[in-house]
């Protein structure tokens, strides 16, 4: 089961807006916003696993995944996170088990990350006819 965390952008309807009014494809500018952002969270994600982990084999950093974006609907994503069945135990260094303690690394990437990835997006947003 792959652990991911979801990042909501307040505002984004007026961001979307303003590109769709500049002439430029929405669905195509949130998309390349999302795949030049993404980046942001999967490196510091990386950055955490690294810090935290006592002994370094690489196995649970190889499963940190990002997706390209992706559409559903009107809806426009990628998926960031751990491919838990590949190596479990990523899943247990982020929530613990009875004998080892929980060291997260995903959640803390996404928290640390909030402002940058907001800004690295409206600035993709802006270079494609946002008024900020």
């Amino acid at each position: 089961m792959p652990v991911k965390g979801v990042f909501g952008l307040a505002n984004l309807e007026e961001y979307l807006a303003q590109i769709e009014a500049a002439g430029n494809d929405v669905d195509e500018a949130v998309a390349e916003g999302l795949a030049e952002s993404a980046p942001i969270v999967t490196e510091e994600m990386h950055r955490l696993l690294r810090q935290s982990s006592e002994t370094w084999t690489g196995m649970t950093d190889a499963t940190i995944f990002q997706t390209e974006p992706q559409r559903d609907g009107n809806f426009t994503f990628v998926e960031i996170g751990i491919d838990a069945p590949l190596a479990p135990q990523g899943f247990y260094k982020e929530f613990g088990t009875a004998r080892q303690a929980a060291e997260p690394f995903v959640r803390p990437a996404f928290t640390n990350m909030r402002n940058r990835w907001r800004a690295k997006l409206r600035e993709v947003l802006k270079s494609l006819g946002v008024a900020a």
